[in-house]
């Protein structure tokens, strides 16, 4: 695997992951959202409060901030997110950050704009299958070729592009040949996510992958990881910690309490944006208040609160589980993680 000069380490970097907007104007099968009207989004001079509030905590506690912005489809709200953008790439305590788009609305006058960006990192797209048509069934039709389009267009202009990967049922037999396909368009990161039935995603619940199922599907996404050297496989993820403890590259905690916040497209702060419970409003509360005073947060810090196997478990200290795909799956973010095979 190569490793990256960018990267930052938990110590000294706090992430947010920020959707400006819910509007999308695709309607992914999988997706976290539950519906797409986007009530109460934010303005622009609202959006850049935000940002300088992100500033001013960044200082206080010292640290070096990343962001992914996000949505919904981000590029829906280009007269928003450009502003926006120029005035993150401005901030001195933002080592870099990401944008995370579908890429159905890319185009050359939108990269001449990123490229004057000199914090953007990479631009994330997503990719269910090498299969054409399975994609598309997830996805949307004539997602596939639309989003190998803008990779390439993305990859002919310089862009490091990462794509990722939710797995469920679906697709679960689908990585290898995908990752071969990210490889000839010369990606420079692959990632994968497990399916989280939630929003609009609980329609697929049936899709949702048995413990046996994970543990077969990320010992398959590791053994790439650790031969591949044409396309970096990102292996921070809860659970992969079981397959080689001894690596810090494979594994990681949940980021919820840990070093990251999401905020919403109204302001309101998610513990990630796969666990939908409200700790505050970036708008009307400090992060300092939401981080130091979350009872949510708190909770989920203290290890002797998790449950089931999780609790004993010797890799509580790289692990952890997934307190996002508990609460999907039991109403209970403590609980153990369901997918866990140890």
């Amino acid at each position: 695997m190569n490793s990256l000069s960018d990267e930052l380490n938990v110590e000294n970097e706090f992430y947010f992951q920020w959707h400006i907007t819910e509007q999308c104007n695709l309607r992914c099968k999988h997706c976290y959202h539950a519906n797409y009207t986007s009530d109460d989004e934010l303005s622009l001079s609202k959006l850049i409060s935000i940002a300088d509030k992100i500033d001013s905590t960044l200082k206080t506690w010292n640290k070096k901030g990343t962001l992914s912005i996000t949505g919904g489809e981000p590029f829906i709200v280009r007269d928003k997110l450009f502003p926006l953008l120029r005035h993150i790439d401005s901030i001195e305590t933002i080592h870099h950050f990401d944008i995370l788009t579908n890429g159905s609305l890319l185009d050359q006058s939108s990269l001449n704009e990123l490229k004057e960006l000199e914090k953007l990192r990479r631009v994330q797209l997503s990719l269910e299958a090498a299969n054409q048509k399975l994609n598309d069934s997830i996805r949307g039709n004539g997602s596939f070729e639309k989003t190998l389009s803008s990779i390439r267009l993305l990859k002919e202009n310089g862009f490091q592009v990462a794509v990722m990967m939710t797995i469920s049922h679906l697709n679960k037999n689908e990585v290898e040949s995908l990752i071969k396909i990210l490889k000839e368009e010369r990606v420079d990161t692959f990632s994968a996510e497990r399916f989280i039935p939630e929003g609009v995603g609980t329609n697929l619940k049936d899709e949702f992958l048995t413990p046996a199922e994970v543990r077969e599907v990320f010992q398959r996404i590791y053994s790439l990881a650790m031969k591949e050297d044409k396309i970096r496989i990102l292996l921070y993820r809860p659970l992969f910690a079981q397959l080689n403890g001894n690596d810090p590259t494979v594994g990681a905690l949940c980021s919820a309490g840990n070093n990251a916040l999401t905020i919403m497209h109204d302001g309101t702060i998610y513990p990630c944006r796969r666990l939908p419970i409200p700790i505050g409003n970036a708008l009307t509360d400090s992060f300092y208040k939401v981080w130091y005073m979350s009872p949510v947060l708190w909770d989920i810090r203290n290890t002797k609160n998790i449950k089931g196997k999780c609790a004993d478990c010797d890799l509580i200290p790289a692990c952890r589980g997934c307190r996002a795909m508990a609460y999907a799956l039991t109403g209970d973010y403590l609980a153990e993680d369901p997918q866990c095979w140890k």
